[in-house]
């Protein structure tokens, strides 16, 4: 017993040395400082300031841009950070940057943050990439001048107030992958003209088109399960005759609550607004 204790003490004390031996070789090596990525890092390219967060595996999260010129501002996010993907543009990553005239995402990003380019006034138009399949909350609320949305053929759900007061948006073709359109989603987009939802959604939250004063037609389908209050109003009518109820079951669920629909009173109280993202 006394040999092999001896022995397991000789066997620590030689890679004891070896791993002090090893560090010792590494001092000033840069490889090994490369070896070394840090949760957020910030870099600086010719497309601007960009920050990412490490995400699952060998992904990446695109957590915030600093504007590269105060006017004029074409992004182009790198799909790469750190040989890792870039799968996510995070939480206020663009956040009321009116700088920006263009943003070209890459087709590894799946998912759009809440907020994530809220309040960019003079972004025109905007391509989502394949992957994506959620908008969140906020995500392009209040981007007056955007004039053009490209929706991806994977997306499933539109968030709470995504294009919200999106003022100059004048129509959007919804893909057929899409199951639920959130709170708010489209109220005071006034240029849109026209809605027809997809087959595949169930679910459209309230206020979902309130005071899109602009709209002439809605066509709706009886796979919808639920429909908030307040969604084809407006402030001071309805949008009761702009759907059109043809083929749709009378004694369905759509029908009885588009016969349902009340015109606004004095005293009618409706919170339209969505919070503001935290500091």
């Amino acid at each position: 017993m006394r040999k092999i204790r001896v022995l397991s003490a000789v066997l620590a004390a030689v890679l004891m040395t070896c791993l002090l031996a090893s560090c010792t070789a590494n001092i000033g090596d840069p490889d090994a400082i490369n070896d070394y990525v840090p949760e957020v890092m910030t870099v600086t390219t010719d497309n601007g300031v960009f920050t990412f967060a490490n995400g699952e595996g060998d992904t990446a999260i695109l957590v915030k841009y600093s504007g590269k010129a105060t006017t004029d501002d074409h992004v182009v996010i790198p799909e790469k950070f750190n040989d890792r993907k870039v799968v996510a543009i995070g939480d206020s990553a663009f956040y009321h940057l009116a700088s920006i005239v263009e943003v070209k995402i890459p087709e590894t990003v799946e998912s759009i943050g809440a907020f994530a380019f809220a309040e960019c006034t003079e972004l025109p138009s905007i391509t989502l990439p394949d992957a994506v399949e959620t908008i969140g909350k906020c995500a392009f609320e209040g981007c007056t001048k955007l004039t053009e949305v490209k929706f991806p053929a994977s997306l499933q759900t539109i968030g709470d107030f995504a294009f919200a007061n999106c003022t100059a948006l004048p129509s959007v073709t919804l893909p057929a992958s899409l199951t639920t359109i959130g709170k708010a989603a489209f109220e005071y987009d006034t240029a849109l003209t026209a809605i027809e939802i997809p087959a595949s959604v169930t679910t459209i939250g309230p206020l979902c088109f309130y005071d899109c004063t602009g709209i002439e037609s809605i066509k709706l389908t009886d796979n919808i399960t639920e429909i908030g209050p307040f969604c084809f109003v407006t402030e001071k009518s309805t949008l009761k005759d702009k759907i059109d109820l043809t083929g749709l079951d009378p004694e369905g669920y759509v029908a009885k609550y588009v016969a349902a629909i009340a015109e606004p009173t004095p005293e009618t109280e409706v919170v339209t607004e969505a919070v503001e993202p935290a500091a």
